[in-house]
């Protein structure tokens, strides 16, 4: 029994080490939109943590992510002007050429403009968010809500 045990362990073990695993090599280039509508400053950044690791992986060659953010999300963004480690969070996602798209209607909702959110230019803002993640989508990202 003992040796009929063994035996099974050690095929199984062989096995394990023959299946061949995911490298960041096989993967395909990847066009992905990532949507953020919360107001909770560890999701926010676990969802940082989620692309970073993303890029990580495929290499900044092989991914194109864009992020929309809309709603309380906002808020990341205006704290950011005078939060630096916000700021390095955001910078850093950037050089890595992550995109952040803000709602312009989240920014008319918080009555606020994109001068008073860190870093966002014009051409960042779209009339609104929901209806730019379905173009994206109908572009070939794939949508992702952490």
């Amino acid at each position: 029994m003992y040796l009929k045990a063994r035996s099974i362990f050690l095929s199984i073990l062989l096995a394990c080490l023959v299946i061949p695993t995911v490298s960041a090599a096989e993967y395909q280039p990847q066009k992905v939109v990532y949507h953020i509508n919360y107001d909770d400053p560890k999701r926010i950044s676990a969802t940082f943590a989620n692309m970073t690791n993303h890029i990580g992986e495929l290499g900044e060659d092989n991914i194109e992510i864009k992020a929309v953010v809309h709603g309380p999300a906002i808020k990341y963004f205006m704290e950011a002007t005078e939060d630096e480690a916000k700021q390095t969070t955001l910078d850093s996602l950037r050089l890595n050429d992550v995109q952040f798209i803000i709602c312009g209607n989240s920014l008319d909702g918080f009555k606020v403009t994109k001068e008073d959110l860190y870093e966002v230019e014009e051409e960042d803002v779209v009339k609104a968010g929901l209806p730019e993640i379905v173009h994206l989508q109908q572009q070939g990202y794939f949508y992702v809500r952490p």
